[in-house]
């Protein structure tokens, strides 16, 4: 019989861990709803817009349905389009909210546009809710039917979770893009799962690290299958948004990096390692050294992905699974545009590890990932409130705390394997030769689902 939930200790009960959330979960929606009804003319008591960042896509795929495609990566175009749209609804508005994504972003966002900004947005947050049922539903596949319950109620009473549908942000669909990919990875449909990362090319930053590790490990399969996805975005792109948008878009992507520089960009909201230095020197330290620490930790946060994946790609197991934690805890740290919304997405990784942490084992490392993941959970919930005022951003180092134990835990797991990244001894397929895990050796990935993997749930 299998524990619903993983034993947390004294503090953190099963009973517990059901009551605080709800308790969280009942104080949050009354907060934001407290807001939301006594916003006037879709303007909240703060000043911003419902929906504030949702604008930024209304107003991409308006521009599209103008065929003012010229001003879609001109920042004084979006200001004052932006100023045009809020005359009537609130005078004083003097924000921009920023459209960043690639010109496909943009048409795809012309459909819903045609309804107006209210109607969009309520369709656009049905469409958000819809993934993150089909996430949850993925998830049961993993962990099974009882033990899902806790997870995803937690994973609602994250503030990320309301900062992300709240404000309109696109990372439920991230979250179901990633997702999809792993699943089809683990049950070994790799070229379907290079063909949905491709779909990721809407928020690039988290497609970079995912696909080099996939070209790194020889897996072609799933590069003819990221290509074949990315060549038809291109295509597409170019044959409903003409060349220009692309050249307009490639001409934009530099000023992103100084955008995250602005004195007022919320760099207290961002929890890569640009944002934890930047936070850290703001006010004396210059751009020029946060960009340098910021690369050097992202470098030593990606050579950790080198031990954790050294040996054959064995996929289906316990280990693969947490090599996969792994990845997404890693792409996360080194995305430079991380916001608090974002965050969301490393409840992924969270559910991985609690379907490999259910198997017995050590329990040293799974104590250590459980304070940290308790840790980040507490931290997430307060840090909009005391990461700018203390000048410091802890998500990075929590991340990093994590990859730093999955190493250990992962590399005693692969002792005298070759090293996939050197020589020419590696395995383009799945091998069952050499000693056994002794994490696989306990059980075989997704053992609770009829068909005996996750291919059921896709």
């Amino acid at each position: 019989m299998i524990p619903s939930l993983p034993d947390f200790g004294r503090v953190l009960t099963p009973e517990r861990v059901r009551h605080y959330p709800l308790i969280l979960l009942v104080g949050t929606v009354g907060v934001y709803l407290s807001g939301a009804l006594r916003s006037r003319n879709l303007i909240e008591p703060d000043g911003r817009i419902v929906g504030h960042d949702y604008l930024a896509f209304y107003m991409a795929g308006d521009m599209v349905n103008r065929g003012e495609l010229g001003g879609l990566y001109n920042f004084a175009a979006q200001e004052g389009y932006q100023k045009r749209f809020m005359e009537d609804i609130n005078p004083k508005w003097s924000s921009t909210c920023l459209y960043l994504n690639p010109p496909h972003y943009a048409w795809a966002m012309s459909f819903p546009a045609r309804l107006g900004y209210g109607p969009s947005l309520i369709v656009w947050w049905v469409l958000s809710a819809a993934c993150f049922v089909v996430v949850v539903m993925l998830w049961r596949g993993w962990v099974g039917a009882d033990s899902i319950k806790v997870p995803a109620l937690l994973v609602v009473c994250l503030s990320s979770f309301f900062w992300a549908f709240s404000g309109g942000q696109n990372t439920f669909f991230s979250l179901l893009i990633l997702t999809v990919f792993c699943a089809l990875l683990m049950s070994g449909r790799e070229f379907l799962a290079g063909l949905v990362l491709s779909a990721l090319a809407f928020k690039f930053q988290l497609l970079v690290v995912p696909a080099g590790l996939l070209l790194l490990k020889r897996r072609w399969r799933a590069m003819i299958g990221l290509s074949i996805g990315g060549l038809a975005t291109l295509g597409a792109t170019i044959a409903l948004m003409g060349q220009q948008s692309l050249f307009d878009y490639v001409r934009f992507a530099p000023e992103l990096s100084r955008l995250l520089q602005i004195e007022n960009f919320d760099v207290h909201k961002q929890h890569s390692w640009h944002g934890f230095f930047a936070l850290v020197g703001k006010g004396w330290m210059p751009a020029t050294t946060v960009r340098a620490l910021s690369t050097a930790a992202s470098v030593a946060s990606l050579g950790l992905l080198v031990p954790i994946w050294r040996g054959s790609w064995r996929s289906g197991g316990a280990r693969f699974a947490l090599q996969l934690c792994a990845l997404l805890v890693a792409t996360l740290l080194t995305c430079p545009h991380l916001f608090h919304y974002d965050m969301l997405i490393i409840t992924l990784p969270a559910l991985l590890w609690l379907w490999a942490a259910r198997l017995p084992d050590d329990p040293a490392p799974r104590r250590s990932i459980k304070t940290l993941l308790a840790s980040g959970f507490v931290w997430l919930a307060v840090s909009p409130l005391v990461s700018g005022a203390l000048h410091v951003q802890l998500s990075p180092l929590l991340m990093f705390a994590w990859l730093l134990v999955l190493r250990g835990e992962i590399s005693s797991t692969a002792q005298g394997q070759p090293d996939p990244f050197v020589g020419p001894t590696f395995q383009s397929v799945s091998s069952d030769k050499g000693p056994p895990d002794r994490l696989e050796s306990r059980s075989h990935m997704f053992s609770q689902t009829p068909r005996g993997d996750l291919a059921l749930y896709c």
